[in-house]
């Protein structure tokens, strides 16, 4: 008899799924709360240019800190401050190879552009449903970032590296980097095997939209699995500058799955594994170029791979 209530007792303490319960999610926003952000991962992009094919690959690992320095309960958001603690990237392209790592002592243009990134925070805000809104503080850190290259750097490598930075760090691809991170989820309370759909439109050179289908996997008092499959498309309408000053539109279509650990406790997500693929073209158009007779299409390929934990 004594076994048999040692049974139930330990039966009783396992994890209880919701299945029959609704739940709520939602971030839990207490100000002076840090977190940590600690993200790998890795890209590759196929170009084919006159029946040339190019390939650059990237790895990349990097820690951010994050701190609520604002809640806003009439707005249900918070302030958030970002700051990154160290940066590790490797990118390679026609059998040219560059490494960053802010954490190293190499004093290239590059590195110390990149060390300067790490010493100054930037800022955004987020709604307790996860909607990521204003990103505020990345003009002034670009600004002091690229300041660390060396006054003997020639013209068009200064251009270049200034181009690279304002590609990877403005605001609109932050923006777009972090609706990826952060779960969204429904306005209404949801049981385990519910799901709920929201379109988010892009921001910068792509513009376009995301449209993603979530559902609540598994839930108990411990922990919540919510994934998520996506349908991104780009503005192909949009003249943009497609690099040098070529302008043309970007004709790219893409899809992602997900998956995110929950806190059951503040609604954060604790771990993430994530894969993107997007193809398309670039459309180099002879009506924006005069050094263009007609126009020119490139294909492209881009997939990518990234997971993160996140520490409270």
């Amino acid at each position: 008899m004594q076994k048999t209530w040692i049974f139930v007792l330990l039966i009783s303490c396992l994890p209880v799924a919701l299945s029959a319960q609704s739940v709520q999610l939602q971030y839990v926003f207490q100000q002076g709360n840090v977190f940590e952000l600690r993200v790998q991962d890795r890209s590759e992009t196929y170009l084919t240019i006159q029946d040339e094919h190019q390939r650059t690959s990237t790895q990349g690992h990097y820690t951010l800190k994050l701190k609520v320095v604002n809640t806003m309960p009439a707005t249900s958001s918070a302030l958030i401050e970002a700051r990154y603690e160290k940066i590790f990237l490797t990118a390679s392209s026609q059998d040219v190879t560059n490494t960053i790592n802010t954490e190293g002592s190499e004093q290239d243009a590059l590195n110390l552009v990149f060390r300067r990134i790490t010493e100054r925070p930037f800022y955004f805000t987020i709604q307790s449903n996860g909607t990521i809104q204003d990103m505020e503080g990345i003009d002034s850190l670009i600004h002091y970032a690229v300041g660390a290259i060396p006054a003997k750097t020639s013209k068009s490598d200064r251009q270049a590296i200034i181009n690279f930075v304002r590609e990877q760090f403005d605001a609109d691809a932050f923006r777009n980097q972090f609706i990826s991170l952060f779960p969204r989820y429904a306005d209404h309370a949801v049981q385990v095997g519910d799901g709920w759909t929201d379109i988010v439109q892009l921001a910068g050179r792509l513009g376009g939209s995301l449209t993603t289908a979530w559902k609540l996997d598994y839930g108990d008092k411990f922990g919540l699995k919510v994934s998520a499959q996506g349908n991104m498309i780009s503005n192909q309408f949009a003249v943009i500058d497609l690099g040098g000053g070529i302008m043309g539109n970007v004709d790219v279509r893409g899809n992602t799955q997900s998956s995110y650990l929950i806190s059951a406790e503040n609604g954060w997500p604790t771990r993430s594994v994530q894969h993107t693929e997007i193809s398309g073209e670039y459309i180099y158009r002879a009506a924006y170029n005069k050094k263009i007779k007609q126009d020119i299409h490139v294909p492209i390929r881009y997939v990518h791979d990234l997971q993160y934990e996140l520490i409270h």
